[in-house]
């Protein structure tokens, strides 16, 4: 038991570049958290009067002790549609289709959830070998991403599908790009708004779900997925509640109310509104147990999880997010790499792990 308390995350080499790259995780922190900013006195009342309904409809169907019976399987999706696309060099194809997606009957919020705009069509991308049958890797983007223009070069797309001959499926989660119901600075999911962040974030784990029934409808070959800070939450629900291949965990953000205190303390806001802030979380936590991973038992043979993450991520503290999940999960494989969140993107040895994780995994050969 004592093991299991020694801290596994290895010291930094405080470089130059590694200093700039804590540095840009700050600023980047300090930028997403004003732009997200604090809601009017009206928003807040109507917060906080549907986390005292939502408690009670919660714990009534038992949601709270038992998360995952929150989350129904959903059908098979109907009428694809699909169109071949480019992005700079990279030839793709857009797939789109009715989520269908509903929170439960009775549950405050479902009816302005299911009237924003936009979001109730689910998008993919798709980079497939139409000579060959592959394995395939699903893609679950990070916080303010979502569009393919971005997307495929950050994940070095081709580098999956050519050099590694994977089938590669791009996800896009909702209220983020083509399905964002206004402006990208200040999307609904995540934000101070509980319900909507716990319906958004339940509509990512069915709106992947529906992907992989998809896939599995077209090949017998195995299914990865993985997920990039807020995909990464997603990537540890769906491993819980689906049956997957394998998970691979990139920078997770997994406890949303640790990560949102985070947003709140400090010199982001006065004194009165962090008090505020405190407490409606305080309160809202039990309403987000059926999208902590660290509340869920994961499907994914413990030898195909891997979790990756930087030793000065300034967004999602490895110590209360990388960490915990790595543990919780029975200590598979864990990769570091010296710099922080954003850094996740150009750091030494990131693909080399994400690639070395995918073979554990028996995805690449």
């Amino acid at each position: 038991m004592q093991d299991q308390l020694v801290d596994p995350k290895p010291r930094s080499r405080l470089t130059p570049r590694v200093r700039r790259d804590v540095l840009v995780d700050r600023a980047a922190f300090r930028l997403v958290s004003s732009r997200v900013g604090r809601p009017d006195d009206a928003e807040l009342a109507r917060i906080d009067g549907e986390i005292d309904a939502a408690l009670t409809v919660f714990d009534k169907q038992g949601w709270i002790d038992d998360p995952a019976s929150y989350h129904r399987p959903p059908p098979r999706p109907e009428g694809i549609r699909s169109r071949s696309r480019r992005s700079a060099n990279v030839r793709y194809v857009g797939l789109s289709w009715l989520s269908g997606y509903a929170p439960h009957p009775h549950e405050p919020g479902a009816d302005r959830f299911l009237a924003y705009p936009n979001n109730p069509v689910a998008r993919a991308v798709v980079l497939e070998h139409r000579s060959t049958n592959p394995p395939w890797l699903v893609i679950l983007h990070g916080f303010g991403m979502g569009s393919p223009s971005l997307d495929l070069r950050a994940f070095r797309a081709l580098h999956l599908h050519r050099e590694l001959g994977l089938n590669v499926a791009f996800l896009t989660l909702p209220f983020h790009g083509r399905r964002s119901a206004g402006s990208i600075t200040k999307p609904v999911m995540p934000s101070a708004d509980v319900m909507d962040t716990v319906h958004g974030l339940s509509q990512a784990v069915w709106d992947t779900r529906q992907l992989l029934a998809h896939l599995r409808a077209r090949t017998h070959q195995p299914i990865g997925l993985l997920g990039l800070s807020l995909g990464g939450l997603v990537t540890a629900l769906v491993a819980s509640v689906d049956e997957v291949n394998a998970a691979v965990l990139v920078v997770p953000a997994v406890d949303l109310p640790g990560l949102m205190h985070d947003a709140t303390s400090g010199d982001m806001l006065d004194a009165a509104d962090t008090e505020l802030a405190a407490e409606l979380l305080g309160r809202a936590r039990p309403l987000y147990a059926p999208v902590s991973p660290l509340l869920l038992t994961p499907r994914v043979p413990v030898e195909h999880r891997t979790v990756i993450a930087g030793t000065l991520d300034q967004f999602a503290r490895p110590s209360t997010q990388a960490v915990e999940i790595w543990r919780h999960w029975d200590e598979p494989a864990l990769h570091w790499y010296h710099g922080g969140h954003a850094s996740v993107f150009w750091a030494d040895g990131v693909q080399d792990g994400i690639d070395a994780a995918l073979r554990r995994a028996g995805l690449v050969p």
